[in-house]
């Protein structure tokens, strides 16, 4: 039986804005909900949406994550108007050094940085996704431009509908990606299609993101929220503890070498062992039937 919405036991939480949640068989559903921008992310849906990934991460009962948005589109970036604005009676340019790797390489070596509190809590989400112990889905029903194909970056997992498009926009307004796409792309693509993507900041489309490797699996528009809703509750009906010891093994291995990786992995192993659900899968094997996994 479906869960019915809970408030957090320690205090009241108000309404969300910009999200419709849902919980069913183990399985949060956030879907970003602002149409007027097309889902655009701003410092209150950000808010919304950081509370409901640590009310996730902290609860058992709920034990995959799955991200969509309102249609028409998954989320277009980073709130562009609020962006402008901050920048209003700033001078056209200050006076910057001619070779940019110089300038950058002054800035990253000061103990100052600009700070911009308000972008660093939107810029941050996908990091907290990335961050998550369980696993993640991201269902991209349209557009995901910028910050928006940022926080699908971020999922463990994506899925397009035929109609999603994929843009790393920032260079076209005189930006960076500062989602922490300059990480996530070059291990999904490769570092040529990464540097295209965010030297030009033109839009792909699904077929071109999956034979990429950005996403891995395109389905009909009308279909894709049923078809990751099911994979969803087939991946929380699983061994979701080792899902997790899986996820923090795969993303250290991402900087090892092979020896150093399986040398990681026998200690996860260990743990795996020490599982409830490691006894039921075995329990089910010998006993030639489904296991009933826990989670723990």
């Amino acid at each position: 039986m479906d869960r019915p919405e809970q408030p957090e036991h320690s205090e009241h939480r108000d309404p969300p804005k910009h999200l419709d949640i849902k919980e069913s068989k183990g399985v949060l559903t956030l879907t970003l909900d602002d149409p007027p921008t097309r889902n655009s992310m701003g410092a209150e849906m950000a808010l919304e949406l950081s509370g409901e990934l640590q009310r996730f991460d902290a609860d058992p009962e709920l034990r995959v994550l799955l991200l969509t948005g309102r249609d028409p589109a998954f989320c277009s970036g980073a709130n562009v108007r609020r962006m402008a604005e901050a920048n209003l009676g700033r001078p056209d340019g200050d006076a910057l050094d001619s070779d940019p790797w110089a300038e950058l390489d002054e800035a990253w070596s000061g103990d100052t940085k600009d700070s911009e509190e308000e972008m660093d809590a939107v810029r941050h989400l996908p990091l907290q996704l990335h961050r998550l112990r369980k696993p993640s889905l991201a269902a991209v029903n349209g557009p995901a431009v910028g910050l928006g194909m940022g926080v699908a970056l971020g999922c463990d997992i994506r899925l397009a509908s035929e109609q999603a498009t994929f843009s790393e926009g920032f260079v076209k307004m005189g930006l960076i990606p500062a989602d922490g796409s300059c990480w996530q792309l070059p291990r999904l693509i490769g570092l040529g299609n990464t540097l295209m993507l965010q030297y030009t900041g033109d839009a792909i489309t699904a077929d071109e993101a999956f034979r990429m490797g950005l996403v891995s699996r395109v389905t009909l528009h009308d279909d894709l929220v049923g078809d990751a809703t099911e994979l969803a509750r087939r991946l929380a009906g699983g061994s979701t503890y080792s899902m997790s010891l899986i996820k923090r093994l795969v993303q250290r291995s991402l900087d090892v070498d092979l020896a150093e990786s399986m040398r990681l992995a026998g200690p996860a192993q260990a743990i795996a062992r020490r599982t409830e659900d490691h006894s039921e899968g075995a329990r089910a094997f010998i006993e030639k039937r489904p296991p009933h996994f826990k989670g723990r």
